[in-house]
């Protein structure tokens, strides 16, 4: 990561909609609603509902973190700087763009929520792998969790690849739900590239996304 920052500018949109940020194609979807239904057969019952939705109902209120000094701590990430540059765009906390040759984006979101004394945050990870599961000629590698601790409600671990653009993508995802009395947080980490890139830079980008955790 370099001390330069790429600034990302796309038309207006409403930074707070709950929409989930993985790449189709880096920036140009990401925040896109028709888009994304376009692409996301969303059902609305049981353990097939995605997991923003879910939030969305478990939620008094809701909204999307975009400054980090908002936040009681920090959201922290590990990339190798050689590889990556720090880069901003509406809608994340955090984005991060391969250089030296590599293709591929890194992107870190935090959506803050208030829920009411009963509910249990850690159900939200049961729906940490439904949307990525509907995208087209989507195929796993890895879809692993964990269970609620001292630090955190759970979290997710999922990669795979997927076809958009006329080529195949790779993607690496995680979800952390922390809670902090009725205040409650859930960490969105989304790496893609062309799945061209192979597997070294491929264990980069799932590396990077695996770090990410909110510490305060």
């Amino acid at each position: 990561m370099t001390a330069e920052t790429d600034h990302l500018d796309r038309p207006s949109r409403d930074e707070n909609r709950l929409v989930e940020p993985t790449l189709l194609r880096p920036y140009a979807v990401a925040y896109d609603a028709a888009a994304r239904a376009r692409r996301i057969d969303r059902s609305r019952d049981g353990d097939e509902t995605p997991i923003l939705e879910r939030l969305e109902r478990m939620a008094v209120t809701a909204s999307r973190v975009t400054d980090e000094r908002s936040i009681p701590g920090e959201v922290l990430i590990d990339v190798d700087r050689d590889v990556w540059r720090h880069a901003t765009a509406p809608g994340y906390l955090q984005l991060f763009i391969a250089d030296h040759g590599n293709d591929g984006t890194v992107a870190v979101v935090v959506t803050r929520f208030v829920v009411d004394h009963g509910a249990d945050v850690s159900r939200l990870i049961d729906h940490a792998f439904v949307e990525p599961r509907a995208l087209p000629e989507w195929t796993e590698n890895e879809a692993s969790r964990t269970k609620p601790g001292f630090r955190t409600e759970g979290s997710s671990m999922q990669t795979g690849t997927y076809v958009g653009d006329d080529q195949t993508w790779y993607c690496a995802i995680r979800y952390a739900a922390y809670r902090r009395g009725n205040v409650a947080y859930l960490l969105h980490a989304t790496g893609t590239a062309p799945a061209r890139e192979g597997d070294t830079f491929r264990r980069s980008i799932a590396s990077a996304v695996s770090s990410v955790r909110f510490e305060d």
